[in-house]
């Protein structure tokens, strides 16, 4: 878990997404993967999270950062994160 200069602790997770969605009535295999950062308090919901584990994620999407490629991709800053399993 890394520090921010001003002292709030900030954890960086992936998500990935897999399902079989319709598209114009064709079935169609679905994978994404997003970038999860946690500041703060926030740390603590993904304590005791495993590896594979189904999860329902809120937040609001974010750039990677302002320089070069992380221009271009996007990440979810947590809000809440709930496990499912």
């Amino acid at each position: 878990m890394a520090v921010t200069p001003g002292g709030v602790p900030r954890q960086r997770l992936w998500l990935e997404h897999r399902s079989r969605q319709l598209e114009d009535g064709h079935p169609r295999e679905v994978q994404a993967r997003i970038g999860l950062v946690l500041a703060g308090g926030k740390t603590a919901l993904a304590k005791h999270l495993k590896e594979g584990q189904r999860v329902r994620v809120g937040g609001f999407l974010s750039r990677a950062g302002y320089k070069g490629e992380a221009r271009d991709r996007l990440q979810l800053i947590v809000e809440t994160l709930e496990p499912l399993d």
